[in-house]
């Protein structure tokens, strides 16, 4: 009788430290993993609560609305006939090197690799993604330039009888800019003057698209008798019809507003 009070005394004791072990690998299986995936998870919300943060954007400055609508005419007056710009619209290698030789305002001489580079990188950044080549004639009759990467310079081709590049004059109406201090968008009213292609004539028409410019074609202002500057009482009347072109930079650590993409 009492050796089975024993026993039953044993196999309580037993269950009792069963039990106990039971409770212990748990609190240890739940202490390792998901207090760790809480730990986690709360330091996955604290960094995007950190990112969300460093994303905060702000409007533009004056001296940053200056310095992109100065570029944003630049890039118009001679690229706005490809527009848009973005990844299904890429600007070519081509299109960037004959407007770096605009901008470098050596036409019709010699100049060195560095020379348009120093060009590249101010209007598309220290990592533009353009390379050094042959700048080819706008007309399709031959090379403008040879480059010569052993010498890193472009020799100029005397071989070409008809005049330089057409450019459109443009008026440009910033409406709206913001930045998260790398990237930065901004938002412009552009209106087409007439076409320019090789010698300008007088301004007696306004046009909302390049296409409109080059064909004399559907002016939103004129035709005037002679030439003609935007009044802001001609702007504010027509600007609620016009369209909105939008321009997104990124900025590189030298400061150079890096052009990303033009959508209309």
């Amino acid at each position: 009788m009492r050796e089975s009070k024993k026993n039953k005394n044993l196999i309580i004791i037993i269950i009792i430290l069963v039990a106990a072990l039971l409770a212990t690998t748990s609190y240890i299986i739940y202490d390792s993993l998901f207090k760790n995936e809480e730990v986690t998870e709360e330091k996955e919300n604290q960094g995007r609560d950190d990112n969300q943060e460093e994303v905060k954007t702000r409007t533009l400055t004056a001296t940053e609305q200056e310095a992109l609508l100065a570029q944003i005419e630049d890039y118009t007056t001679t690229l706005a006939g490809a527009y848009p710009i973005d990844d299904q619209h890429p600007l070519t290698n081509q299109q960037a090197l004959s407007f770096a030789l605009i901008k470098l305002e050596s036409l019709g001489t010699d100049f060195l690799e560095s020379e348009l580079d120093s060009v590249l990188e101010k209007y598309f950044g220290i990592n533009h993604p353009y390379s050094h080549e042959n700048i080819e004639c706008f007309l399709g009759d031959g090379p403008l330039y040879i480059y010569n990467s052993a010498k890193r310079e472009y020799a100029f081709q005397d071989i070409h009888g008809h005049g330089g590049y057409g450019m459109y004059p443009v008026e440009i109406y910033y409406l709206d800019g913001t930045t998260d201090e790398k990237n930065y968008t901004v938002q412009v009213n552009i209106l087409y003057a007439n076409y320019c292609g090789g010698t300008c004539g007088p301004t007696t028409n306004y046009y909302t698209t390049p296409e409109d410019s080059v064909n004399d074609t559907n002016p939103i202002l004129g035709p005037y008798e002679y030439t003609h500057t935007i009044t802001n009482s001609q702007y504010d009347s027509i600007k609620s019809y016009l369209p909105v072109t939008t321009f997104t930079f990124e900025k590189d650590m030298d400061g150079n507003y890096g052009l990303k993409s033009v959508t209309l």
